[in-house]
C-alpha cells in the first residue's frame, strides 16, 4: 500500500507541475503575441539585441524543461533530485506567470493611462484633398512643405531650445503641410510626453497644417495607441485604410507616406501591393514625394548597441528602392539618423532629416556613396517648394539659416537633366 501510494503521488505531483508549466506557457505566449502584435514591436526585437526581449520569448519554456528533466530522476532510489526539480518547475511557473501576466497589463494599462491634452491643432486628415494657399504670396508656388524628425520630446538628452527654434521657423514658413516624420517623443507608452509635444506643437505653431507619421520611438510598448489618439483622430481616414501610412492628394504633387519605424518589419503583401498600386498610378506631370521615419541611403556608423550597421539601410534599400526607380519617385525624405544629408542614387533624390533637437549621431565612419551633401551636429528641418517648372529643397538650420539648396525639374522632359545645388554658409 505505500509502494502504491508513492507511486500516487508522484503521479499527482508531475500532473500538477505539468499543469502549472502549461499555465506559464500560455500566459507568456499570450503577452508575446500580444507585444508583437503591436506597431515597432518586431523591429524592437529585430534591432535591440537587448538579451531581455530574447528572454521574454523563452521564459514560458523553462517551467517545463525543469518538469521534463525531473522525469529520469524519479527511476533513483532516492526521490529528493526529482523532487527538488519538480518544486523548481512550480517555483518558476509561478514567476513567468506573474511576469507575463505584470508585462501585459503594463502594455495594455500604460498607454491608456491618464489622459491627453485637448490643444489646438490643424490635423490635416489624409483623406481630404489639400488646397495650396502657397501661391497665393508670390504666384509661383504651387505646394509648400515643411519636414523635419526625431524631436524626441520626453528625454534630458534633447536641445528644447533648438527644438523650439525650428517649430518657429516652420510657422514663419507657412507651409501648405508640414510633415513630421516619427520620433515625436522617447517612450510612446508614456502620457506625459505625449502631452509634452502637444503642448509645444499648440503653442508654436498652432495653425501650421501637421501630418505626423509613426517612428520606432512613438511604438514603444503600445505607443501606438496615443499616436492615433493624439494625431490621427476617429473621424480621419485614408486611401490605404490605415492610419500608418496613405497617399494624399494636393493637387501639386503625389504625397506618399509609409509605415517604417525601424525598417521592413511592418512592411508586408498589403502595404507593398497598395503602395505599388499608388506609384503606378501617380500623374507623371507632378512631382512624387515618399516620406518614411526609416531611411533608405545615408551615411553613418556601426551601432555597438544594435551591432548593426547604422547607415545605407540593408533592409529598407533591397526592400523599397527598386519600388522607387521603376516608377519615377522623384523624392525619399527620412528621419531616423540624426544627421541632415542629401543623396542621389540612380535617379532618386533622398534627404535625412532627423535632426529637430533630438542628441546629435556620432561622427559618421562611412560616407554613403550616395551622399551629395551631410550637416552634422547641426540642428534644422527641410523645406520643399514645388513651383510649375521644378522642386526646391531648402535645409535650414534652427535659425532659419539655410544650408544647402537643391533645385531639380520633374516634368518628363526634364527629369533627366542635372541638379543644380547651391551651398551657402
Amino acid at each position: 500500500m505505500a509502494v502504491f501510494r508513492n507511486g500516487n503521488g508522484i503521479a499527482w505531483a508531475r500532473r500538477r507541475a505539468l499543469i502549472w508549466a502549461l499555465f506559464a506557457l500560455a500566459f507568456c505566449a499570450a503577452m508575446n503575441i500580444y507585444h508583437y502584435s503591436l506597431q515597432g514591436a518586431w523591429g524592437l526585437y529585430l534591432w535591440d539585441k537587448t538579451w531581455l526581449f530574447r528572454i521574454l520569448i523563452l521564459m514560458g519554456l523553462l517551467p517545463l524543461g525543469l518538469l521534463i528533466l525531473s522525469f529520469p530522476l524519479e527511476k533513483l532510489k532516492t526521490k529528493a533530485p526529482a523532487k527538488l526539480l519538480r518544486g523548481f518547475s512550480l517555483v518558476a511557473s509561478f514567476l513567468v506567470s506573474l511576469t507575463s501576466l505584470g508585462i501585459l497589463a503594463f502594455l495594455i494599462v500604460t498607454p491608456r493611462m491618464g489622459s491627453l491634452r485637448q490643444v489646438q491643432l490643424n490635423l490635416i486628415d489624409p483623406s481630404i484633398k489639400l488646397e495650396s494657399s502657397a501661391g497665393a504670396e508670390d504666384g509661383k508656388t504651387l505646394l509648400r512643405l515643411s519636414v523635419g524628425s526625431d524631436a524626441h520630446w520626453g528625454t534630458d538628452k534633447t536641445d528644447s531650445n533648438a527644438r523650439s527654434n525650428i517649430l518657429a521657423s516652420i510657422a514663419e514658413h507657412r507651409p501648405d503641410i508640414f510633415f513630421l516624420l516619427g520620433d515625436t517623443v522617447e517612450t510612446g507608452s508614456s502620457v506625459s510626453q505625449w502631452n509634452a509635444a502637444l503642448a509645444d506643437l499648440s503653442a508654436i505653431a498652432p495653425r501650421v497644417p501637421l501630418r505626423p507619421l509613426m517612428g520606432n520611438h512613438d511604438a514603444l510598448f503600445g505607443g501606438q495607441y496615443l499616436y492615433k489618439k493624439a494625431f490621427f483622430p476617429r473621424e480621419f481616414s485614408s486611401d490605404s485604410g490605415s492610419p500608418y501610412y496613405y497617399s494624399m492628394d494636393t493637387g501639386a504633387a503625389t504625397l506618399v507616406a509609409l509605415n517604417l519605424p525601424w525598417g521592413t518589419e511592418n512592411f508586408g503583401r498589403k502595404q507593398k501591393t497598395w503602395l505599388e498600386s499608388v506609384l503606378s498610378a501617380a500623374d507623371p506631370l507632378k512631382p512624387l514625394i515618399v516620406f518614411s521615419h526609416s531611411f533608405f541611403y545615408a551615411s553613418g556608423y556601426d551601432d555597438p548597441k544594435l551591432d548593426k550597421p547604422w547607415y545605407d539601410h540593408y533592409k529598407n534599400i533591397p526592400a523599397l528602392t527598386p519600388l522607387f526607380e521603376r516608377y519615377g519617385v522623384d523624392l525619399v525624405v527620412s528621419g531616423h539618423n540624426h544627421y541632415m544629408e542629401y543623396l542621389e542614387k540612380n535617379g532618386v533624390r533622398y534627404a535625412v532629416v532627423g535632426a529637430m533637437g533630438s542628441k546629435s549621431d556620432p561622427e559618421p565612419e562611412y560616407i554613403s556613396p550616395a551622399s551629395k551633401w551631410i550637416a552634422v551636429a547641426t540642428f534644422g528641418h527641410l523645406n520643399i517648394d514645388i513651383t510649375s517648372n521644378d522642386v526646391v529643397l531648402e535645409f535650414k538650420d534652427q535659425l532659419g539659416k539655410t544650408l544647402r539648396e537643391v533645385r531639380f525639374p520633374y516634368t518628363p522632359s526634364l527629369r533627366s537633366g542635372n541638379d543644380e545645388t547651391s551651398p551657402q554658409t
